[in-house]
């Protein structure tokens, strides 16, 4: 899958996407067209490219508030993924123009925390994913689950 459509982010105070019907009330967002590549041979967008697009997006969304691979490396934590919750609720075909937003959501105990995602199709408003990742914080070296830092969670809160 190919990433050049970086530049694609909307800012939460954009008015381009006030219009939807958000689960949140500020998520990140990022724009995306679905592409050939990402179709399965019923030609609609094969459940693996959602998986991708969630691990896109919430990387970008880290990215935002900086929180990069120099600060992973830096504090030697990465949040992982433990678990994904995921709801297909309608097709998507080649061409789309996707609205693809996340938000952080809660700390379970010290080492786990939630992020949820929804993807809005424009042309007519229609949520047709949703999803739950828990990730939990592990150690670089070892990969073994650790605290959340506070360089991990406040970043998020501005």
């Amino acid at each position: 899958m190919t990433q050049n459509d970086d530049s694609n982010a909307f800012s939460t105070t954009s008015s381009d996407w006030q219009d939807f019907d958000w689960q949140a009330s500020c998520p990140f967002i990022w724009q995306h067209k679905v592409k050939a590549d990402e179709l399965d041979f019923l030609n609609h967008v094969n459940n693996k490219s959602y998986l991708a697009w969630m691990e896109q997006v919430a990387w970008k969304h880290s990215q935002s508030v900086g929180i990069n691979h120099d600060t992973q490396k830096r504090l030697n934590r990465i949040m992982a993924v433990y678990e994904n919750c995921m709801q297909y609720k309608a097709s998507c075909y080649l061409g789309d123009e996707l609205l693809i937003g996340t938000w952080v959501g809660e700390q379970k105990g010290c080492c786990l925390r939630t992020r949820n995602f929804q993807i809005i199709r424009k042309r007519d408003g229609k949520t047709v994913f949703t999803a739950q990742a828990t990730y939990v914080c592990i150690d670089l070296k070892k990969h073994k689950p650790k605290p959340i830092p506070k360089a991990f969670i406040e970043p998020y809160q501005n």
